[in-house]
């Protein structure tokens, strides 16, 4: 669609770039606009979403179920207050759909229309329009909006940090949870955050990654961190994938047999269970093959890349990755959370770079019970702490 835009987008990457402004692009089409509809894509959704705005995912076919937000459409000198119709019609399995009121009067078919969101309000720039576009590379009305959307972005990034210091300064807390996940279970409690399995972010927007830095007085081994879970889009399922791949074995400190497969997937060479992974360039995918002791291949399952994009985008719009410091005392673990890595705006096109450098590994986690029931922890995509500037950016630290 953006193709079909009668401006070059390139142009004005630089200038969200530059603000850090989260921005998503739409191009009416004639038919389109003759007929009052736009396709919500993907990268719309995922801005609404990202948001808090509006979840696509979860709202019912109809005209009933029509939401309304409201908005404002930019000119050189004003805004003028319009409203976003957001729906999914009965028809085309309900695909998303989004219109702005009295959108004919503001745009041409073709136009290429920025969205950028501020207080759940949504601003459209008609990057078409000479003096809009001009009013942008200016620093004039247009561009204000944009530096007042990354405002209020910065001022939650602030109050989030201000809790944590807060959290910090009371020093050493009991750990809530026992085991691994008390270190985040911990400060998600003492934030106020219920423990839920939501794949949204954590507190308003903005992912909580919590790890050790230490564990009883010592440094702690670096592992790798988690970026998101996904279960391939196509092929085999998790459990086929561990019914037919997997291996008969005594977990440590269990007696029992079961059928597993915990171990992780490159791109570089096949792990304990002959998996490897594989880039099919041909359809953008990530694919996980079989490969035998002759090196022949055979297909397992797959994600589609924009799947995977997707969701690093919506898991790491903003991420706090929270260090902590662990001490034992009378056989229960404390944590002090000293220090913060702060990014933002993920890399999401070099994703299969770096899964292609080993730098992203997929780690499989699951078995079936000797009752003959189901566990998975998920389908993990890591990467080594050092390596996430590499698609995160370089982050802002914060010493505690």
């Amino acid at each position: 669609m953006l193709a079909m835009a009668d401006v070059t987008i390139a142009d004005f990457l630089p200038v969200f770039a530059n603000v850090g402004a989260q921005v998503a692009f739409l191009v009416p089409t004639p038919t389109g606009h003759e007929k009052s509809i736009m396709d919500a894509t993907a990268p719309v959704r995922n801005l609404l979403f990202e948001a808090g705005v509006h979840d696509y995912s979860t709202q019912k076919q109809g005209p009933e179920n029509k939401v309304k937000i409201p908005s404002f459409f930019v000119y050189p000198d004003h805004v003028a207050e319009t409203e976003a119709s957001l729906y999914r019609p009965l028809t085309k399995q309900g695909d998303p759909r989004i219109w702005f009121s009295n959108l004919k009067k503001y745009c041409a078919p073709c136009n290429l229309l920025a969205l950028v969101i501020s207080q759940k309000e949504i601003y459209v720039l008609n990057l078409s329009n000479p003096d809009v576009a001009a009013s942008l590379f200016s620093g004039g009305l247009a561009h204000g909006i944009l530096e007042e959307s990354v405002y209020h972005e910065n001022a939650i990034a602030d109050e989030l940090l201000a809790k944590i210091q807060a959290i910090h300064d009371r020093g050493f807390l009991p750990s809530i949870t026992p085991g691994d996940p008390g270190v985040g279970d911990t400060l998600e409690h003492a934030l106020g955050i219920e423990r839920n399995n939501s794949r949204s972010p954590d507190y308003k927007g903005i992912e909580l990654k919590t790890t050790r830095i230490t564990r009883n007085g010592a440094r702690r081994a670096v592992t790798r961190s988690t970026l998101f879970t996904k279960v391939p889009d196509i092929g085999c399922t998790y459990r086929e994938i561990v019914e037919k791949h997997g291996k008969r074995q005594i977990p440590r400190g269990e007696t029992e047999e079961r059928l597993q497969l915990y171990d992780t997937l490159r791109f570089s060479r096949p792990n304990a269970y002959d998996l490897i992974l594989q880039i099919d360039g041909k359809n953008d995918d990530l694919c996980i093959m079989h490969q035998d002791a002759n090196a022949r291949r055979r297909f397992v399952s797959a994600w589609h890349m924009d799947t995977l994009k997707a969701a690093l985008a919506q898991k790491h719009r903003e991420t706090f990755w929270v260090k902590a410091v662990s001490e034992m005392h009378d056989g229960r673990e404390f944590f002090r959370y000293d220090r913060i890595l702060h990014t933002k705006s993920p890399n999401v096109s070099l994703i299969a770079p770096l899964i292609e450098d080993d730098k992203i590994t997929v780690d499989l986690a699951a078995h079936f019970k000797a009752d003959g029931s189901w566990r998975d922890h998920g389908i993990l995509f890591k990467m080594l702490p050092g390596n996430l500037p590499l698609l995160l950016g370089e982050p802002k630290e914060y010493i505690l």
